[in-house]
């Protein structure tokens, strides 16, 4: 019997052969990123798509239900991650439109091995399913399940590639989606530097079991921005301060309980209206009753080009472990220009200002 998937999971792969398989109600493509290390594509051979149905150890199969073959032994050695997602072919739709995509996953010899439900979707017209990494001489399945609304185009552009008008594609030297431990330089990533930047936090409600049946157990998480000149704080925007002194740092509200599609909390930097003084924002999600992150269900923090809505980086609040807080990402001057840098470090905080001195290591 097929592993039921859900979003977040990790799984040791036994095989060494994939195929993928997608059900769904309405025409769906689906396609694959091949990755270095960085998280970008070493070029535009690296990406396979209907324009570009094979690629090393990928090839696109046809069929009643569309899907990708993937041998893992012929994957190239730099090659330290897949990436797999589902763009619908209308993409004036969005996945929130329709009943949830299947995505299926047999191993050797067409055993069902995994299925994976990609439920929670809302105005996407194309989503992140899972990620192969290599981990020493094995692999593993990292399931994502994430939406992005930007499309098909601006995902495969964050990952070093671009599609053109006619369906050419070619090698593009803008940057990777960023995984933790990662940085960049703002400028690269477009001409002229972004103009503004959001942290996401997204996550749902979880249910325990009590004496009289399941019930919802609150979660409350909290996304805060933290303004330091230097290694001094001297600014803030978080749930009890939505806006920083000269509002060029907004919060969007208060979520209390992670209900409701998408991101539930988001912080907009206008960079361009930043003092000058500021050297570092520095992005922390808190938990303010306590409850400690291994505990939550489907969150997230991710950076997004408040342009373009691309994604730049991403991570999974539960990595770590029992902690309460994360330091997720910082923004911080580099001579005149501004750089991005994914940290995903766990902390024990509940509020942003127990944060304070857990953040200064990462300055």
């Amino acid at each position: 019997m097929a592993a039921q998937l859900t979003k977040g999971q990790i799984d040791q792969l036994t095989v060494e052969d994939l195929t993928v398989s997608v059900q769904h109600g309405e025409p769906v493509d689906v396609s694959a990123l091949l990755l270095d290390a960085t998280g970008r594509a070493r070029g535009a051979g690296d990406l396979i798509f209907y324009n570009q149905p094979a690629g090393p150890g990928v090839r696109l199969v046809s069929g009643q239900s569309p899907g990708l073959t993937i041998g893992l032994r012929q994957l190239p050695p730099d090659v330290e991650h897949v990436r797999v997602a589902l763009t619908l072919e209308d993409q004036q739709t969005h996945f929130g439109d329709y009943d949830p995509p299947i995505v299926r996953l047999e191993g050797d010899g067409g055993r069902l091995v995994y299925e994976y439900v990609i439920d929670g979707l809302d105005r996407e017209p194309t989503v992140i399913a899972f990620d192969l990494d290599r981990v020493g001489a094995a692999w593993q399945l990292r399931v994502l399940g994430h939406g992005y609304p930007a499309g098909f185009s601006e995902l495969v552009t964050a990952h070093g590639v671009r599609v053109g008008a006619a369906g050419e594609q070619q090698e593009y030297l803008g940057p990777a989606v960023l995984n933790p431990g990662q940085e960049v330089s703002l400028r690269d990533i477009r001409p002229g530097d972004l103009a503004k930047v959001n942290m996401a936090l997204g996550w749902d409600p979880i249910r325990v079991q009590g004496p009289r049946g399941t019930r919802k157990l609150q979660i409350d998480l909290d996304a805060s921005a933290l303004l330091f000149i230097g290694h001094n704080l001297v600014d803030a925007a978080f749930f009890q301060q939505l806006s920083s002194r000269n509002g060029a740092v907004r919060h969007s509200g208060d979520n209390l309980t992670g209900e409701g599609q998408g991101d539930d909390e988001v912080i907009t930097v206008d960079l361009a209206r930043l003092p000058q003084q500021i050297s570092a924002v520095v992005f922390v999600v808190t938990s303010y009753a306590g409850h400690t992150f291994e505990r939550l269900r489907n969150a997230y923090w991710r950076m997004v080009d408040g342009g373009t809505s691309a994604e730049l980086a991403r991570g999974n609040l539960r990595a770590g472990g029992a902690h309460t807080g994360m330091v997720v990402a910082k923004v911080t001057r580099d001579e005149g220009h501004w750089r991005l840098a994914a940290i995903g470090a766990p902390i024990q905080a509940g509020h942003p200002v127990e944060a304070v001195q857990q953040v200064t290591p990462y300055l």
